[in-house]
């Protein structure tokens, strides 16, 4: 009987458990996503775009593909950069990609990263991801995890060709930069 108690008190405590992991993993996911938006839109503080960008009113953050960050980026729609509040625009049309001053790459099961990224060689535009790889497949800023941080690599050689400069204060805190002579 005492056996039995201590073994239904085992079985609930292990359902209970196994019934907060799944909130809790959510919740590590959320928190991981977060982490990710407040990067992007404080990288946008320390890349400038050259003098001959289109004038606008207004900050384009395109996502092209699935951007996997569980609708975080949405939170950074109306925020300044600048002076120009930022708008999300998702999967814009071949036309409308010039207007983007920074691109959020996510993963396309019809396309791959070179793929994607092919309508922005050489436009003033910063892209990036945290699909692995990233830099390695010719994106600027790769969002990567190391354990349970998050951080990010830079590939220097499209930045350098798009014509956009990213600060010295960037370079320092990326944990690689990969194109630098």
């Amino acid at each position: 009987m005492i056996i039995e108690k201590k073994l239904c008190g085992f079985a609930l405590m292990i359902a209970f458990i196994a019934g907060m992991s799944a909130p809790m993993a959510a919740q590590a996911a959320t928190k991981e996503d977060a982490v990710k938006t407040g990067f992007i839109y404080n990288f946008t503080k320390f890349i400038t775009w050259p003098n001959g960008t289109v004038p606008q009113t207004n900050f384009n953050l395109c996502v092209i593909g699935n951007d996997r960050l569980d609708g975080g980026l949405e939170a950074l729609y109306g925020k300044l950069v600048g002076d120009k509040p930022l708008v999300l625009k998702r999967n814009p049309g071949n036309e409308d990609l010039k207007a983007c001053h920074m691109v959020f790459v996510g993963e396309d099961s019809k396309h791959s990263i070179q793929e994607l990224l092919k309508p922005f060689t050489n436009l003033p535009v910063a892209t990036v991801s945290d699909s692995p790889d990233f830099i390695k497949k010719g994106g600027m800023i790769g969002l990567i995890r190391e354990g349970k941080r998050v951080g990010f690599e830079i590939n220097i050689t499209p930045v350098n060709a798009a014509g956009l400069h990213i600060s010295a204060q960037l370079l320092k805190l990326a944990k690689s930069v990969k194109g630098i002579k």
